[in-house]
């Protein structure tokens, strides 16, 4: 199995239930099998991870609103980076999920060149949407899969971002899994839901902001959007 394949599909099953250390693998030296064009080639087709110190952490604000829930929930994401002795590429990455709230521990992950908190969403975003269809996790990952390997001219754009106070180039990747899916009637809202990622190299781990919304079917509202935005990098 290809890489970046291996990454989408091996998550980390016990994230939400056990606030446990465990150790899985994140992230390998490379990806390979990024089909040109894609989605997946211009979210993982560079080293998120260089120019990464030694020792580090980065803080993520993370945001989980839409007319699905009472009020928004927001907390932290914190990404612990210690790079192993005599490996120049190879980091050992620790996890707090929510320290205001529930304060869940992740890892010890091993991570190269992929910023784990595309783990991290990725998890959460299947189990939000099996928890709230009754649907196999495994088919929304697969079916995630599929459309980051779809070339698609119209899924990346360049933009620019404000970041420490300055414009600074980066790309977006959008992409839409379930338009035209053979089961849209059993995934209720989530059938029009699309994702959006903002990278840029200015950004300590590459990745700015990941992000899925969930168009509300009765309305112009959003039901669902969750989003997590790279706020600081701490020694």
């Amino acid at each position: 199995m290809r890489h970046w394949q291996h990454l989408l599909t091996r998550f980390v099953g016990v994230f939400l239930l056990c606030a446990a250390p465990t150790t899985i693998q994140a992230a390998s030296d490379g990806i390979e099998g990024l089909v040109p064009g894609s989605p997946a080639a211009s979210l993982y087709g560079s080293n998120h991870l260089a120019g990464l110190p030694d020792k580090a952490k980065l803080v993520f604000d993370y945001r989980f609103e839409g007319t699905r829930m009472e009020k928004p929930f927001v907390d932290d994401v914190f990404l612990d980076f210690t790079r192993r002795d005599g490996e120049e590429k190879a980091f050992d990455v620790e996890i707090t999920v929510f320290p205001q709230t529930r304060s869940q521990i992740v890892g010890p992950l091993s991570a190269a060149s992929i910023n784990p908190i595309l783990l991290i969403f990725f998890q959460r975003d299947v189990t939000h949407m099996s928890n709230g269809t009754g649907g196999n996790q495994h088919y929304f990952r697969n079916a995630i899969r599929r459309a980051l390997r779809t070339p698609d001219e119209n899924s990346v754009s360049a933009t620019t971002i404000d970041f420490n106070g300055e414009q600074v180039a980066a790309h977006e990747i959008s992409f839409q899994p379930f338009i035209g899916d053979s089961n849209q009637g059993r995934l209720r809202g989530f059938a029009g839901k699309t994702y959006h990622f903002i990278v840029s190299d200015a950004v300590p781990g590459g990745i700015y902001e990941a992000q899925s919304e969930t168009p509300d079917e009765n309305g112009g509202d959003v039901l669902l959007r969750e989003t997590y935005r790279f706020r600081e990098i701490q020694p």
